[in-house]
């Protein structure tokens, strides 16, 4: 990973904060650069993991009076390069600093439509005083940034925002209740300090400096969306095979481009479409360049000598199925009751604490490995290979019974059931105002929450998904925030390995593609994920293809243990001194729930968890 930084006073003063700001991402690697002028300076710290593009990005170019830092992985090069008229003997040596360059001085403002990749950069244009900030479409890399009276100050993380001088670390309650609550937030701007926003996904931010009525200089912000996914043509009627080969082509495609890196990578395996898929195609690719194959990190534990019990079996079996195909190392991670304790230890209120508590474990293993990139399934079931919700509904309402009878036809419900499943969604979209807020004080009343900070600070509105129309609802589930916030969480926490993450299946060519797919391929009589199944049919093992429910008591069972076991030394260290923070959390409550037996009766893992790590004990 690499982090950027920077400061804009528009006062004309020396850009001062740049040096502490680049201290507190040591994180990143010891290897740094600035570039300063005046009231404005900008850095970047880390290491790219690509052999023969490892220059650090940041990047004057003196003929356009421009000045680029960018945490950026280019997709589609050599489409890119044609566009920009680069010679095709100087693409493999022109680094994706380079090319943004390139494309801005080309475009300007409208460079990122043209950009294919995860990235998020600033470009400063020195002669108009203005400064240019884009974040990918999906945000798989983070851009955070405050604007203190006339300064203007940005980074790839909250700490470093914050180590900026006059930038305050006054909590958003707001934000604080919202995640105690386990609400996704509508608003993509916020996070959990007042001064610091984030540049939402597929957004660009431009900041000048301007003269008003009494002569005093101000910056001036402007936001807004570069990519517009709701705007995807549809495609044109075709064969189920033409879908097929076409996503295949597309997803190889996406998988490749994010190989790019020294030494060796990683993948998640956990049995299902998405990893195992990915895992796959990645090895095939790897082999074809005379790499070794990837990784394979699990979730699972260790399955140790004895045969795993029957209901754990399946998981391994999936696992092991992958592996033997390819010719796989997997490694299983055996999460212990340190681990549990030390990420609930983390601060709750920066994004490198939402790591989930087993990869956790893989990150450590990763990186006593040599990996420093890890391939994710993260942000499949979301588009590509989502499941279909909505297209029932969409058919009933849109008149086309004929099919929605034959997609009865291929169901194993019987009729009242499989009407039900039709009718109560549009019936939950109808439900009256009042009872929904019944339902929200009834989940009120089990958030660990003060209730004086309660009265105070209510939760953001929530993302309300509706359930009519396969792109309606993939629409919503795109924009609804909890991917950005797992890829933020998981950039931080891997900046502190040394690893960087990659989202094959959030690939914007990808994306758009299913977006403009016709509903049927997601859903075919009692298969959800339809293109998937069909379109790796030659990929994946019969029995990871043709799995129809994926459960994995093998990984929470251990996990439940190993929570339960810290709950003694929770107890003594809150017992130890009263946190900060515990003025918003019900503390009588939290410690009512250490308690073995009565959260083995009653598991609220997740609600405990947001409580334990926002309390920063």
């Amino acid at each position: 990973m690499v982090a950027i930084f920077g400061v804009f006073d528009s006062l004309g003063g020396p850009a001062d904060g740049v040096a502490s700001m680049q201290a507190v991402l040591g994180d990143y690697g010891a290897k740094s650069a600035a570039w300063g002028e005046g009231a404005f300076g900008l850095g970047c710290r880390g290491k790219p993991p690509e052999d023969g593009l490892a220059d650090l990005p940041l990047h004057v170019d003196r003929r356009a009076g421009l000045v680029l830092a960018a945490d950026a992985r280019l997709d589609d090069r050599n489409r890119l390069g044609d566009a920009l008229g680069v010679p095709r003997s100087e693409r493999t040596c022109c680094t994706d600093a380079e090319l943004i360059i390139r494309a801005f001085v080309r475009w300007g403002r409208e460079c990122p439509r043209h950009l294919v990749g995860d990235y998020a950069f600033v470009v400063w244009d020195r002669a108009q005083r203005t400064l240019f900030c884009a974040r990918d479409h999906i945000g798989v890399r983070p851009f955070y940034y405050a604007l203190i009276g006339d300064r203007f100050v940005f980074a790839s993380a909250v700490e470093a925002v914050l180590a900026a001088p006059g930038v305050s670390d006054v909590l958003d309650e707001t934000t604080v209740a919202t995640f105690l609550a386990s609400t996704t937030p509508i608003d993509s701007t916020c996070t959990f300090f007042q001064a610091v926003r984030r540049l939402p996904p597929g957004h660009a931010l431009t900041v000048k400096a301007v003269v008003v009525r009494d002569g005093a200089v101000r910056l001036r912000i402007r936001t807004e969306r570069h990519w517009r996914p709701e705007q995807v043509p549809l495609a044109q009627p075709a064969a189920d095979d033409t879908h097929a080969e076409q996503f295949l082509h597309l997803y190889t495609q996406a998988v490749r481009d994010r190989l790019r890196a020294s030494g060796p990578v990683g993948a998640h395996l956990s049995g299902g479409l998405d990893s195992s898929s990915i895992a796959v195609i990645a090895a095939r690719e790897l082999r074809r360049q005379g790499r070794p194959p990837p990784i394979a990190y699990t979730w699972l534990p260790p399955p140790g000598e004895a045969p795993p019990k029957p209901e754990h079996a399946q998981e391994y079996a999936l696992v092991k199925a992958i592996c033997c195909q390819e010719g796989l190392r997997a490694c299983y991670g055996a999460l212990t009751v340190k681990d549990v304790f030390d990420v609930l230890r983390l601060d709750g209120a920066l994004p490198g604490v939402h790591v989930h508590m087993n990869e956790y474990v893989v990150q450590r293993q990763a990186a006593a490995e040599g990996v420093r990139v890890l391939l994710s399934g993260w942000g499949g079931d979301e588009c590509l290979s989502f499941h279909g919700r909505g297209y029932w509904q969409q058919l009933l309402l849109t008149g086309r019974w004929r099919q929605l009878t034959a997609e009865f036809r291929g169901q194993d419900r019987t009729a009242l059931g499989f009407l039900a499943h039709v009718l109560l969604p549009l019936l939950h979209l109808a439900l009256p105002r009042k009872l929904r807020e019944l339902r929200e004080g009834r989940a009120h009343r089990r958030w660990l929450i003060d209730p004086a900070f309660a009265r105070r600070a209510q939760p953001a509105a929530a993302l309300q998904l509706g359930h009519v129309g396969v792109r309606r609802v993939q629409l919503q589930l795109l924009w609804a925030g909890h991917l950005c916030a797992r890829m933020e969480g998981w950039a931080a926490s891997g900046a502190r390995r040394g690893i960087e993450y990659r989202y094959p299946l959030l690939d914007r060519r990808l994306l758009e593609f299913a977006l403009g797919l016709p509903p049927e391929q997601f859903v075919r009589g009692r298969w959800g994920r339809w293109l998937m199944r069909h379109g790796l049919r030659d990929v994946l093992p019969r029995e990871v293809l043709w799995r129809r429910i994926k459960v994995d008591p093998a990984r929470s069972e251990p996990f439940v243990d190993a929570f339960v076991e810290t709950f003694p030394m929770l107890l003594q260290r809150l017992a130890a001194g009263r946190p900060s923070r515990a003025p918003y959390i019900d503390l009588p409550s939290l410690l009512e729930r250490l308690d073995a037996d009565r959260f083995r009766a009653q598991p609220q893992s997740g609600v405990m968890m947001r409580a334990l790590q926002f309390l920063d004990f």
